[in-house]
């Protein structure tokens, strides 16, 4: 229960900290998912400690490029425009496991057109060569920080 209260936490301040203007500068393709190419915001990467356990966070957008779902997802009045996927990943300090502390269905101007919540129950990683390079690429970036951080 603890660990879904942090998760909510953390989704509410990196959804008001990280507005999605911020997703225009640098994205980094982390890879193809079934239905598109999933992104990370290089600037939202960062780790949480909770009863003693540190955790990696970052926000990753998934742009759609499959046609035939996307004709199947615009069906919708509110998901008319839907062209994306906005999530917040929290992984676990290895890496093999993660979840999802928000998901919002964005139109193709950036705006939110639905938010499908989250999925705080921990879930593997396994052989999902996407979300583990999005980890991988992820612990790059702290390390760059951190040794930004040491030189200046």
């Amino acid at each position: 229960m603890k660990l879904k209260n942090l998760l909510a936490a953390v989704a509410a301040v990196a959804m008001c900290v990280l507005p999605l203007p911020v997703w225009a500068r640098q994205p980094i393709e982390a890879g193809r998912t079934d239905c598109g190419v999933l992104y990370i915001e290089p600037d939202s990467v960062d780790t949480v400690k909770k009863d003693g356990k540190y955790y990696l966070v970052l926000m990753a957008e998934e742009r759609y490029t499959d046609e035939q779902f996307l004709k199947i997802l615009r069906q919708g009045e509110q998901t008319a425009k839907a062209a994306s996927m906005l999530y917040l990943y929290m992984f676990n300090t290895y890496g093999s496991e993660y979840c999802i502390g928000a998901s919002y269905l964005l139109d193709d101007e950036g705006r939110v057109c639905a938010d499908l919540g989250s999925r705080l129950e921990p879930q593997a990683v396994g052989g999902n060569k996407t979300l583990q390079n999005a980890y991988t690429l992820a612990l790059k970036i702290l390390e760059r920080k951190s040794q930004s951080a040491s030189n200046g």
